[in-house]
């Protein structure tokens, strides 16, 4: 079964989140911030198939978390999901660094989950 890691802030989002991944037979586990992310990697002895990663976090960011699990843990299975993908800044660094990403509001059925399977796949 696939470790899902799931990061965000909002606890709606991370719950629902939570919720479709389980029903779809995924394990998962999620974090509220960037530090809670790295704090769960340090004390995991599993590391996850795959992250789905909010970009504005409080606190460091996606994209700085991207850096430090990169740095850290050679770990680079991110999915970057933002509601944000109309600022310029975050459209950049989504193209610059070639990570796929979900825009919210969520399609899970219609792209999320498809992808994931997809990706996950082919890992």
């Amino acid at each position: 079964m696939s470790l899902i890691l799931v990061v965000d802030d909002e606890p709606g989002v991370l719950q629902t989140i939570g919720d479709w991944l389980e029903q779809e037979g995924y394990e998962v586990a999620g974090a509220g911030t960037a530090e809670e992310a790295m704090a769960w990697f340090r004390q995991t002895d599993r590391l996850p198939d795959a992250a789905l990663v909010d970009i504005k976090l409080p606190g460091a960011n996606g994209f700085e978390l991207a850096d430090w699990l990169a740095k850290d843990f050679d770990f680079h299975d991110i999915i970057f999901v933002t509601a944000f993908f109309w600022e310029e800044e975050t459209r950049q660094e989504l193209v610059a660094r070639r990570s796929p990403y979900f825009e919210k509001p969520l399609k899970f059925t219609r792209e999320v989950l498809p992808f994931l399977k997809r990706y996950l796949a082919g890992s």
